[in-house]
């Protein structure tokens, strides 16, 4: 389509809804009218410029050097579809590229093509994400990420003019996962995310939800499915901020979020790929901050280690360890009455603060005076306070201008995981669930834009000679 045509098309479509307007008088039937056929009129008019672009010779050129570096070479131009605005899927001619065949004579066992081995270059040089623009494939995944499930998040897209089945939603959410996750680690992160002479928070902790996984075995009689496992899976979410001298969070620098489903040593890996990314060996200090979990502090010094980082210090959230102190309140013998117990709670709290333990140990013994339930306070005093007391010299962390608290990935948790994730009936397979982890993070923390651009640079510089 011309541009005079397409112009023309739109003045006409203005003039009719105008006239009808006048007659219904309701402006939300004027608005959506307009929107939807001008989405069709834009979209028609689209289409044969970007296949123009295409078939550029100096594009296709372009092209060749870029796909023979990842031994593919061009095999013609063949038909496409591509989803623009409205995910109305479009009939386009594409150049396409495959898979370099040996020129060897091919033996008894040699292997057929594999089926989606080949590409069609040039979209993803343009920006689009699996035959999808980033603007419609950013809006759909978006949706599925914030609504309680994919069925649900096709209601409101429809309301935006996109009307697409589930399978589309969920199909368009995973070709952008399966495009940003070989980058975890480094495609959220921006020129701005530079931490030198700061300090850096990294704070850990674990959430809940429950993984599909598909039991062994024949199907049983009389069934129509095999039938599967549901157990309850702890993904480790971590929380990456920048602190100012002061203290306080810096509102110059966006959080990192991310979460796993692999085990501990899998989530200090992708942690270790994040601070070797944001070069926290330039920092002046980086903070770990999590609970009482030893499989956490095992972990962080030769965390620290590997990454080169000079200076960092381990704290203990202190509201758990308010918590654990709180399994000795408990021990009191029950003649202690409730005022008496509220302070020698904050009597002890205040110990706890300043990092006396001698003399907290010295109280537990004086207050707490059955032999049995001594001895359970003293293993409790003992296993955990003792042996992480330099990760619980609050009052020294605080003069210091050091969090004491991990509520940042509390509240990360909360928001990631059990908004989305952990609602009940909910089952997820195991890489469905580390992508929709990714993903979320990324919106969550207000990344999204980032991603998006860089994956949109990463595209371009792959598919491009320079």
């Amino acid at each position: 389509m011309e541009l005079a045509s397409a112009i023309e098309e739109i003045r006409t479509l203005l003039t009719e809804v105008i006239v009808d307007f006048q007659n219904h008088k309701n402006v939300n039937n004027l608005c959506e009218q307009v929107r939807d056929d001008l989405f069709v009129i834009v979209e028609s008019f689209l289409v044969p410029a970007i296949e123009k672009i295409l078939c550029d010779p100096e594009l296709l050129a372009e092209l060749k050097i870029g796909a023979g570096k990842m031994a593919l070479r061009f095999n013609g131009y063949r038909p496409s579809s591509i989803r623009l605005l409205t995910g109305v899927s479009l009939s386009i001619r594409s150049p396409y590229f495959s898979k370099v065949v040996s020129n060897r004579r091919p033996g008894p066992k040699s292997k057929k093509r594999q089926k989606g081995t080949g590409r069609h270059f040039g979209l993803s040089y343009l920006g689009f994400i699996g035959r999808c623009s980033t603007l419609i494939t950013s809006s759909v995944v978006q949706a599925a990420l914030l609504c309680p499930s994919f069925e649900i998040a096709r209601r409101p897209l429809k309301n935006h003019a996109i009307n697409l089945n589930v399978k589309t939603i969920r199909q368009i959410t995973m070709n952008l996962a399966n495009e940003v996750m070989p980058l975890r680690g480094s495609v959220s992160l921006c020129d701005t995310d530079r931490v030198n002479g700061k300090t850096i928070l990294v704070c850990i902790d674990g959430g809940r939800l429950r993984e599909r996984r598909p039991k062994r075995g024949r199907k049983q009689k009389g069934q129509k499915r095999q039938g599967y496992h549901a157990d309850w899976k702890e993904p480790i979410q971590f929380v990456i901020q920048v602190i100012n001298s002061d203290g306080t969070t810096s509102k110059k620098h966006l959080p990192l979020y991310d979460a796993t489903m692999g085990d501990i040593d899998s989530a200090f890996e992708l942690l270790e790929r994040y601070l070797k990314e944001l070069d926290a060996t330039a920092a002046n200090r980086v903070v770990f901050c999590c609970d009482g979990a030893r499989s956490y502090w095992k972990r962080t010094g030769p965390l620290a280690k590997r990454v080169g980082i000079s200076s960092h210090y381990e704290v203990i959230d202190y509201t758990h360890a308010k918590q654990n102190l709180h399994e000795i309140v408990d021990k009191l013998p029950k003649r202690v009455s409730t005022k008496e117990k509220i302070k020698i709670v904050e009597h002890w709290k205040s110990l706890l603060w300043d990092g006396k333990f001698v003399d907290l140990k010295k109280e537990i013994v004086k207050q707490i005076t059955y032999p049995k339930r001594r001895k359970e306070a003293l293993d409790k005093f003992k296993s955990y306070f003792l042996k992480n007391q330099h990760r619980m010299q609050y009052s020294q962390f605080s003069d210091l201008k050091i969090s004491t608290g991990s509520g940042c990935v509390e509240s990360a948790i909360r928001r990631v995981i059990n908004l989305r994730m952990k609602s009940p009936g909910i089952f997820w397979k195991s890489e469905t669930s580390e992508s929709m982890l990714f993903l979320r993070s990324q919106l969550l923390s207000g990344r999204w834009n980032i991603l998006t651009n860089n994956i949109f640079r990463q595209n371009r510089l792959l598919c491009a000679c320079h």
